[in-house]
């Protein structure tokens, strides 16, 4: 019995200690990667671009700086400025254009398992910012809260990508974000060639609970909530909108079929 009670006293110990080690990383970390972009967009407009299936439709916006997530990177009707990433089984199969892509790049680091971690020598290779997502996981019933001073503290740990990139386009406080390719649905506007059939079969399936589910469309809701409290002045605009309809405010690009796939 005391031995069993001297395990939990040091498991809790323990794991008190790594928590405060790595909001002690974060702390360091995220100044280094976010400092110099508080409100560096105050008065523009961002187009945050997601790689839902409404992205192969896009008609790029003119005047409006656009942030790639993940494999929306591989779209080539659009000039980027920006990349967020913080999953390597979501950008390993397009190294070399990574590599390549001389704008603006940020992966994170979410503190799980370390097949999903991003190499730290791929991430010099690229020339990227590191940060930190905090410690909480899907599996722990989404508990991260949206953070504000990103350059303070760890980016809460959305299920998504999409979900987590806007506490940093947020924080940079444009006056437009639009929503592009995040259609809170299933399937991408590519599958690259370089990805077998089992992979994409295993994404896809993952697609329903970590962009689609009613869970993570709350957390939408969440964002924009956040977003009226923090940055009000900041109007948020699903551009195509699929999943995401009636969430934000809705524009509909001329000519624009939604995928039924």
């Amino acid at each position: 019995m005391f031995n069993r009670l001297k395990r939990i006293i040091l498991n809790c110990i323990y794991k008190e200690a790594s928590i405060n080690a790595i909001n002690l990383s974060a702390a360091i970390t995220n100044k280094e990667a976010f400092s110099d972009i508080k409100n560096i967009n105050y008065g523009k407009a961002i187009a945050l671009c997601g790689g839902g299936p409404s992205l192969e439709n896009y008609k790029p916006i003119n005047n409006c700086i656009h942030v790639a997530l993940n494999r929306a990177l591989l779209n080539k009707n659009i000039s980027f400025d920006w990349f967020i990433a913080d999953d390597w089984e979501g950008i390993d199969f397009f190294r070399d254009e990574l590599i390549r892509f001389d704008g603006l790049k940020f992966f994170g680091h979410q503190q799980v398992s370390p097949d999903r971690q991003i190499p730290e020598s791929f991430r010099i290779k690229c020339n990227a910012r590191r940060y930190y997502t905090d410690i909480y996981r899907v599996e722990d019933g989404f508990k991260s809260k949206l953070v504000c001073d990103i350059d303070k503290m760890a980016i809460g740990n959305m299920p998504n990508i999409a979900l987590s990139a806007m506490q940093i386009v947020l924080f940079t406080n444009p006056s437009i974000i639009y929503l592009v390719g995040c259609d809170a649905s299933q399937g991408h506007f590519v599958q690259p060639k370089e990805l077998d059939k089992e992979r994409i079969a295993e994404q896809e399936k993952n697609l329903k609970k970590l962009v689609s589910g009613s869970v993570v469309l709350d957390m939408w809701r969440d964002i924009k909530a956040f977003a009226e409290e923090y940055y009000p002045e900041t109007r948020i605009i699903s551009i195509n909108p699929v999943g995401l309809k009636g969430i934000f405010e809705d524009v509909y690009q001329e000519g624009y079929k939604e995928n039924k796939n």
